[in-house]
C-alpha cells in the first residue's frame, strides 16, 4: 500500500467512523407505536442531500421511519442508491460533483472511489437501517447501495427485520449505461423472501424496465415486489410509466415503489413514491393504491394492502391460467 492509499484510508476511517453513530443510537429513546389488524406498508421518498455527519445522515432516514411508524406501517422501503448523501462527509464533493462534461477515464476513477469509498459507507449503512428496524420494530428495505464484494462492484439491496438482523439481499439485475461505465458487474438471481405477512422480492430500479422481472418473482410466489429507484432525468409522467405500474398489471402483484428525489450539483433526480395494486384492487380502478404528491421534497407514503384479497384475485384470474409452457420451452431457452 503506497503512501497516499494509506492516508486516504486513514482519513476515511476517521470520517466513517462508527462509534459516534453507535453512542448517538444508544441513547435515543422510542416509543412502541401500536399497530392496528391489517397490514400497512410505506414507501420512503427521499431528498437527496449532502450530509456532513453520519449522525446527520442516520435523523434524516429516521425521520421518515418514524413518520412510517406513527402511521401503522410494519414495513417500509427505502431508495436506490441511498448512499449518495454520505459522500457530504467528503471534503469539496460539492465542487466534484458540479464537473462539467465527461471524460475518457472518468468510468475507471468512479470506480475506484466506489471501490475505495464502499466498506465504510456499507458499515455506516448497516448501522443505520439495523438500528432503525430494530427501534421501530419494523422490516426496512434500506434500499440499494454501489459497494465491493468479491473484487466486484454490485448495486446491492437490502432487508432488515424487526430486531435488527439481516434477512436478505438483492444484486440489481440490470446494469445502466452509466453502471456499465464504471463496472457494474449484476446479480443472477431473483430472490423473494418469506415474510410473516407476505412474500417480498425488491429487485432494483432498472429492473422494473423488463416484465420478466415481475413475472419471475411472482412465479417464485412473490405477493409485493418492491422496486428503490434512483432516476436521474427530468420528470415524466408517461416516461415514468414503463417502470412498475405496467409491471404490476401484468403480473398481479402489489408494488412498492421508493424514490431518491433532488438536485446536487448536475445530479438531478425525480420520481414519485407509491404503491400500487392490480387495477381492480384499487378504489378508483387506476392501479394506484396512493403515491406522493410530488416529485420533489421528502415523503412517506403509507397505504393498507390486503395480501388475502390479492391472492385470491390471482386465484380468480382467467388471465394467469392462460399460459402455453411448451411453446416457452421451446422458444424462450434461445431468447435470452
Amino acid at each position: 500500500m503506497g503512501l497516499l492509499d494509506f492516508a486516504a484510508k486513514m482519513f476515511l476511517s476517521y470520517k466513517f467512523n462508527p462509534k459516534p453513530l453507535k453512542r448517538h443510537i444508544s441513547g435515543l429513546k422510542v416509543k412502541k407505536y401500536n399497530r392496528e389488524p391489517g397490514l400497512k406498508v410505506a414507501a420512503a421518498q427521499v431528498e437527496f442531500r449532502l450530509h456532513k455527519s453520519t449522525i446527520e445522515y442516520f435523523e434524516h432516514m429516521r425521520r421518515l421511519v418514524k413518520r412510517a411508524a406513527e402511521e401503522g406501517a410494519r414495513l417500509i422501503a427505502f431508495p436506490e442508491n441511498i448512499h449518495l448523501p454520505l459522500y457530504g462527509l467528503l471534503p469539496g464533493i460539492e465542487k466534484k460533483f458540479s464537473g462539467d462534461g465527461r471524460k475518457d477515464d472518468d468510468g475507471e476513477k468512479m470506480r475506484a472511489a466506489l471501490m475505495l469509498l464502499g466498506p465504510y459507507v456499507k458499515g455506516i449503512y448497516f448501522l443505520t437501517f439495523s438500528s432503525l428496524a430494530r427501534l421501530y420494530e419494523m422490516y426496512v428495505m434500506g434500499g440499494s447501495i454501489t459497494v465491493p464484494e468479491n473484487g466486484e462492484l454490485y448495486n446491492t439491496a437490502y432487508l432488515f427485520g424487526p430486531d435488527g438482523k439481516l434477512i436478505g439481499s438483492q444484486k440489481k439485475l440490470h446494469a445502466t449505461p452509466e453502471e456499465e461505465s464504471f463496472g457494474l458487474k449484476t446479480g443472477e438471481e431473483l430472490n423473494v423472501f418469506k415474510l410473516p405477512f407476505a412474500n417480498v422480492a425488491f429487485p432494483v430500479c432498472m429492473d422494473a424496465t423488463y416484465f420478466e422481472t415481475f413475472e419471475i418473482a411472482r412465479m417464485k410466489g412473490a405477493d409485493i415486489v418492491i422496486i428503490p429507484i434512483a432516476n436521474m432525468e427530468e420528470y415524466d409522467f408517461y416516461r415514468a410509466l414503463r417502470g412498475i405500474w405496467p409491471r404490476v398489471q401484468e403480473s398481479r402483484v402489489y408494488g412498492i415503489k421508493s424514490a431518491l428525489v433532488g438536485r446536487v450539483a448536475k445530479f438531478y433526480f425525480t420520481g414519485k413514491a407509491g404503491i400500487y395494486a392490480p387495477l381492480d384492487l384499487t378504489e378508483n380502478r387506476d392501479g394506484v393504491v396512493k403515491e406522493a404528491k410530488h416529485y420533489q421534497g421528502d415523503d412517506v407514503v403509507t397505504a393498507s394492502i390486503d395480501i388475502g384479497a390479492l391472492r385470491k384475485y390471482r386465484e380468480e384470474d382467467e388471465l394467469l391460467k392462460d399460459r402455453n409452457e411448451e411453446l416457452y420451452r421451446k422458444y424462450l431457452s434461445r431468447l435470452y
